[in-house]
C-alpha cells in the first residue's frame, strides 16, 4: 500500500536493528488499518509500533493473530506499559483494542470482552506436554533433540522466560543433591531448581555437551531473540509451542503445590505477587497436589 511522507518518516525512539525489523510491518497495519479506525496515521503509529515490538520480544510471529490477539494486548498493557499513568494506558488500549477489532474482527470483540481485568495465559494441558515432549524426540539430529529437551527442561521445569533460555550456559548448572539448580544471569539473577519431572532433557543436554557451552542450539551467541522461533518454525509441534505458555505451566504448578509464596516470587524472579494475577485463574482451588 502506498504510505504518505510523513508515514515514511516516522521513526521511534529504538535502536535501529529493532525498529528495521519490525518497520514493515508496521506501516502495513497502519496503513490498512487507518481507514477503518477513528484514529489517523500520527495516532496509531506509536501505540502500534509499541506493540510490535513486545510481541517480537515475546518470540510470536509478526502477523495479524498474533499481535494484535486481545490477550497479546491485554499482556503488552498490563506488563509493559505497568509505569504509564491510568490515562496513557487507557488511551494506548483504545487504540489497539479498536485496530485489533478492525483487523480481526467479531473474534476480537469477544475475547475482549471475555478478558476482563486479568490478562491470563493459558498454561498447557497433560496432554500438550506430552505432544511437546514427542516433538522434541522426533527431531532430526542429536544437537536438535538435546536443544528441544534443554528447551521444555528449562520452560516447563524451571520456569524460564524466551531470553533467558536462550542465554543459559551450561556452566551455569549445578546439582544440589538429585536436584538441577539452573543459575539465571542478567537482570533477574537467581537460582532456579528445576523440577525433577523435566529435568531429563537438561541432563541429556549437560551429557551431549560435556557440562559446556550453549543449553539451547550450540552455535548461537546468547542474543538472538528470534531463535526459539526460528528453530520451532522448521519442525513446528503440532501444539504451538510459547515459552510464556511454558512459564505459565510451571508458576500454577508451584502455585499447586503450594510453594510458599516469597520463594515463588524469588525463583521466579518477580517483583510481587501482582505478577501472578493472570495465572491464578487455572490455579486447583483443592488440596495441594
Amino acid at each position: 500500500m502506498f504510505l504518505s511522507m510523513s508515514s515514511r518518516a516516522y521513526r521511534p525512539q529504538m535502536a535501529s536493528r529493532d525498529w528495521e525489523a519490525i518497520a514493515p510491518y508496521v506501516h502495513d497495519v497502519v496503513a490498512r488499518a487507518e481507514p477503518l479506525v477513528t484514529y489517523d496515521a500520527r495516532e496509531l503509529y506509536p501505540a502500534v509500533t509499541r506493540l510490535a515490538h513486545f510481541t517480537r520480544a515475546e518470540y510470536a510471529p509478526l502477523a495479524d493473530a498474533s499481535v494484535f490477539d486481545p490477550y497479546m494486548v491485554n499482556r503488552f498493557i498490563t506488563h509493559h506499559l505497568a509505569g504509564y499513568n491510568r490515562a496513557s494506558r487507557n488511551t494506548i488500549r483504545a487504540r489497539l483494542r479498536r485496530v485489533s477489532e478492525a483487523l480481526l474482527g467479531d473474534d476480537a470483540i469477544g475475547k475482549f470482552k471475555a478478558l476482563g481485568k486479568a490478562d491470563a495465559v493459558t498454561p498447557y494441558s497433560v496432554a500438550e506436554q506430552a505432544s511437546l515432549e514427542s516433538w522434541s524426540r522426533a527431531q532430526t539430529s542429536e544437537e536438535r533433540r538435546t536443544s528441544a529437551a534443554a528447551l521444555l527442561s528449562l520452560g516447563f521445569g524451571a520456569g524460564l522466560t524466551g531470553a533467558e533460555i536462550i542465554r543459559q550456559r551450561l556452566e551455569d548448572i549445578s546439582e544440589a543433591g538429585a536436584t538441577l539448580i539452573a543459575r539465571v544471569a542478567g537482570e533477574n539473577e537467581r537460582d532456579v531448581p528445576v523440577l525433577q519431572e523435566w529435568d531429563e532433557g537438561l541432563r541429556a543436554r549437560l551429557q551431549f555437551m560435556d557440562r559446556q557451552g550453549w543449553a539451547f542450539r550450540t552455535d548461537q551467541r546468547g542474543g538472538n531473540i528470534n531463535l526459539i522461533t526460528d528453530f520451532v518454525s522448521r519442525t513446528g509441534p503440532e501444539v504451538p509451542l510459547q515459552t510464556r505458555r511454558m512459564r505459565a505451566t510451571w508458576l500454577v504448578g508451584h502455585l499447586d503445590r503450594r510453594t510458599p509464596l516469597k520463594a515463588l516470587l524469588r525463583i521466579a524472579g518477580l517483583q510481587s505477587a501482582e505478577a501472578l494475577d493472570r495465572v491464578l485463574p487455572f490455579v486447583n482451588d483443592g488440596p495441594a497436589r
